[in-house]
């Protein structure tokens, strides 16, 4: 009988650094398609007294909300869409491009 590969202590650890960065991009992904719909919604003029626009604003406003205490924030160079909200869709798009042009070392 053919006996199963012995788990070391490497392996493990690989297992677990594998499972935390699955765990980050999901978190980044669900996070970033939240902002780039609260930037759609805003830029459709959708209010929060519909659910839809409720639901979002109220889950993206505390990632936004540190942005709104600059100087300037309170412009809205495109319908109802803020500086911070667009800074905030700006940072989704960048932040891979980031990690593309740093590559691996």
């Amino acid at each position: 009988m053919i006996e199963p590969p012995r788990l070391r202590r490497g392996n493990a650890q690989v297992v677990r650094s594998q499972l935390a960065l699955e765990l980050a991009l999901n978190a980044y992904a669900v996070l970033g398609a939240l902002i780039l719909v609260r930037l759609a919604l805003l830029l459709l003029g959708v209010d929060d007294r519909v659910w839809v626009g409720r639901t979002i604003y109220g889950v993206t406003d505390p990632f936004v909300w540190p942005l709104t205490l600059l100087p300037g924030a309170d412009r809205a160079p495109l319908n109802d869409a803020t500086l911070p909200d667009l800074t905030m869709a700006a940072l989704v798009v960048l932040v891979p491009l980031g990690l593309i042009a740093r590559g691996r070392r």
